[in-house]
C-alpha cells in the first residue's frame, strides 16, 4: 500500500477533463506573499545564499490580467508556476540569523538571531557554509489545482532549484541538494507547521562541513501560512513520506552523481530576468545543434541526494535535420511521425492547447512511478516530481540564453503517454520554439 501512489492515481487527468477548479472566485484567491510586518531587513547583496535567491527567484515584474475568474494583479518570476500562483516560500540560514525571503521586495527578512545552520544541519546531517531551505503551501495551488496542486508545488519548485542550483554553481557556491532531512525538525527550523506549510528541500551552499555549533533549544518560534483549504490526498502522501530521525535519512540518502554544471553567470542571469511563458511561437526550425547542447545541460547530473529517476523524451515537429517523430534525449530517433498528426497529438495530450502544438518540439518528462515508490518509498515520489521540474526548469532557463521561448505545460496522464508509446508515467512538460 502506498499513500503516494493512491495520490497519484487519483489525480490523473483524464482526456476532456480539467484539472483546474471552475467554480473558484477571486474572493478565495490565496495570499501569494508573507507578511513579515516591521521585521527588520537587510538586503539581498548581503548574503552569497542572499543574491542567488535575488537573482533566481525574486518577482521580476507586475501587471493586470484579464481572465477567468476574473481581473487580478500577476506577479512574474524568473521561473515557471501554472497560473503564477508561487506556492514555494524560501528561507535562509546564515551564522548569524534565519532570514525569510521576501520575494516581492527582493530583501531578506530577519526572523530571529542565532546560527541558524546548525539546527539545518541537524535535520539534514550535513553541514555548509549557509542553506537555503524551501517550504510548499499547497492552499495556493490548490485554489486553482485542488488536490492535483501538490504535483504543482513540487514542479515550481523544482523550476525554482534549477535557477538556485545554477547561479550557485555559476559563483562557485559548490551547491548539493538535500531532499533527504527529518521533516519534523527542518519544518521547526524554519517556524512552519509542516502541513499548511511544510519543508520541501535544502540546498546546501559552500564548504560540507563541518557541523557548525550544536542545535539550538526548540522554540515556539512559528510563521503560520494562512488558512486555506485542505486536501487530504495530497496531505496523507506527504506524511507517509516523511522522515523521521537522522538514521531514516542516511539510509534513504545516496550520494550526488556529480557537480552542477558552471555557466556563465551574467548570460545566465539575463536569461532569467528575461523569461516568461511563452505560447506563441514562429515557424522556422530549431537548430539541431543548439537543441542538442540544451539537451545536454537539462541531461546533466543534479548534485542531489538522489538517484536519476526521470527520463526525456523528445517530440520534434519542426528541428533541421531531423524527421518529425519522437526522440531520446540524445535526440536518437524512436519512432517517425507525420508533422501534422503529431502535432495534432501533442496539443490534444497537452490539455487542448494550443502552444505545444505550435512549438518545434515538446520535451516529456517521464518517470515509472510504481517502480520508483517500489525502490525509494513514498519519499520517491517527491523526488520525482521535483526532479522533473528541475529538467523542465533547466529547459526553459537554457531557451531563453538561445533567445527562444518555452512553456511548461500540464496534460491529459494517459493521452501523453498513448502519444509516446509508454508505460512510464509523464510528470510535466516543456513546449520548446522560437519566438
Amino acid at each position: 500500500m502506498s499513500a503516494a501512489l493512491d495520490y497519484h492515481r487519483a489525480t490523473d487527468a483524464d482526456a476532456g477533463s480539467t484539472d483546474e477548479d471552475l467554480e473558484r472566485t477571486l474572493d478565495t484567491h490565496p495570499i501569494l506573499f508573507k507578511s513579515y510586518g516591521d521585521k527588520e531587513r537587510v538586503s539581498v547583496e548581503t548574503s552569497a545564499a542572499g543574491r542567488v535567491l535575488g537573482d533566481g527567484a525574486a518577482v521580476l515584474r507586475t501587471a493586470t490580467h484579464f481572465g477567468f475568474p476574473g481581473k487580478r494583479t500577476v506577479h512574474f518570476r524568473g521561473y515557471s508556476s501554472a497560473g503564477a500562483l508561487y506556492p514555494v516560500e524560501a528561507y535562509v540560514a546564515a551564522p548569524d540569523a534565519l532570514y525569510g525571503f521576501d520575494a516581492l521586495s527582493r530583501e531578506l527578512v530577519r526572523l530571529r538571531d542565532g546560527d541558524a545552520r546548525a539546527d539545518v544541519a541537524a535535520a539534514v546531517d550535513a553541514g555548509a557554509d549557509a542553506f537555503v531551505v524551501l517550504t510548499g503551501i499547497h492552499a495556493r495551488t490548490g485554489w486553482k489545482y485542488r488536490e492535483r496542486g501538490y504535483r504543482h508545488v513540487w514542479w515550481d519548485a523544482g523550476t525554482m532549484l534549477a535557477n538556485v542550483l545554477a547561479l550557485a554553481a555559476a559563483d562557485d557556491l559548490h551547491p548539493r541538494l538535500h531532499t533527504a532531512f527529518v521533516d519534523r525538525e527542518l519544518n521547526a527550523v524554519v517556524g512552519v507547521d509542516g502541513a499548511t506549510e511544510y519543508a520541501l528541500a535544502a540546498v546546501a551552499l559552500g564548504e560540507p562541513g563541518p557541523f557548525p555549533d550544536a542545535p539550538n533549544a526548540p522554540s515556539d518560534f512559528l510563521l503560520q501560512a494562512p488558512a486555506g483549504p485542505r486536501f487530504p490526498l495530497a496531505e496523507a502522501a506527504h506524511a507517509a513520506s516523511s522522515l523521521f530521525d537522522g538514521e531514516e535519512v542516511r539510509r534513504w540518502r545516496t550520494p550526488p552523481q556529480g557537480d552542477e554544471p558552471k555557466l556563465d553567470r551574467e548570460t545566465l542571469a539575463r536569461a532569467i530576468r528575461r523569461r516568461r511563458s511563452v505560447r506563441d511561437y514562429a515557424p522556422a526550425p530549431l537548430p539541431r545543434h543548439d537543441l542538442a547542447e540544451l539537451l545536454a545541460w537539462s541531461e546533466a547530473p543534479i548534485p542531489a541526494d538522489a538517484p536519476r529517476v526521470v527520463r526525456q523524451v523528445v517530440t520534434a515537429a519542426a528541428v533541421e535535420g531531423l524527421d518529425s517523430g519522437a526522440y531520446d534525449a540524445q535526440l536518437g530517433l524512436l519512432r517517425r511521425h507525420d508533422e501534422e498528426e503529431l502535432r495534432r497529438q501533442t496539443g490534444f495530450a497537452a490539455m487542448e492547447q494550443d502552444h505545444p502544438s505550435r512549438a518545434a518540439v515538446n520535451v516529456f518528462q517521464l518517470g515509472d512511478v510504481e517502480a520508483i515508490v517500489a525502490t525509494l518509498g513514498d519519499r520517491g515520489y517527491r523526488w520525482a516530481q521535483l526532479e522533473a521540474g528541475i529538467r523542465a526548469g533547466r529547459l526553459q532557463i537554457g531557451a531563453f540564453m538561445r533567445r527562444w521561448g518555452a512553456a511548461a505545460s500540464t496534460f491529459y496522464d494517459r493521452e501523453v503517454s498513448r502519444l509516446l508509446e509508454t508505460d512510464d508515467d509523464p510528470l510535466l512538460m516543456v513546449a520548446i520554439g522560437r519566438r
